[in-house]
């Protein structure tokens, strides 16, 4: 067809216009981005479930350990009869004068006890934890933590708690009552 019979020619053309390209890019871009910083995130922190179980596997040993001993250096063997306030007297918190790590007989022996490295019973460092930080406070309930968990003053409790710093993390705390029987 020529041109004279008053036709017009349209053409179509197919593509994408300047406008449509920079739009997709910048979306892309966008996208990108986001993926990449969620991969990231995920990379940082990969390793948290292995810290946290090394973490609870360190704090139950050191509980384990603490809850083998006596209940204080003043109760005898078999508990009976118990230290309180109206019968025998409670030993003062921490190892007694000569004690050490190996030979701590009772749970406040512990009391005070800092270790970075982390070591055994018999003092030997435990392996893969060189970098975390033990720290053990133990000390008698108070009379609103009696109340709190029902029991009343003339039973004597003990709480231990055992705080376990992972490297390059936040403390965690574990905590233990023992009671005196």
């Amino acid at each position: 067809m020529s041109s004279s019979t008053g036709e017009k020619r349209q053409f179509r053309y197919t593509g994408f216009t300047l406008v449509e390209t920079v739009v997709t890019i910048a979306i892309m871009s966008i996208a990108l981005l986001a993926i990449s910083q969620a991969l990231a995130f995920g990379l940082q922190h990969s390793s948290d479930g292995i810290s946290q179980a090394r973490t609870l596997h360190l704090a139950e040993a050191y509980l384990e350990e603490i809850s083998a001993k006596k209940f204080d250096h003043s109760t005898p063997p078999g508990g009976v009869p118990a230290c309180s306030a109206t019968t025998i007297a409670c030993s003062s918190s921490g190892p007694e004068t000569g004690e050490s790590r190996t030979t701590y007989d009772d749970i406040d022996d512990f009391d005070g006890l800092i270790e970075q490295p982390p070591r055994d019973a018999l003092g030997n460092i435990r392996a893969g934890y060189e970098s975390y930080r033990v720290e053990i406070d133990v000390r008698f309930l108070s009379t609103a933590e009696f109340t709190a968990i029902g029991l009343d003053e003339t039973t004597d409790a003990k709480r231990v708690s055992v705080q376990i710093t992972p490297p390059a993390q936040d403390p965690q705390e574990f905590v233990a009552l023992h009671g005196n029987f």
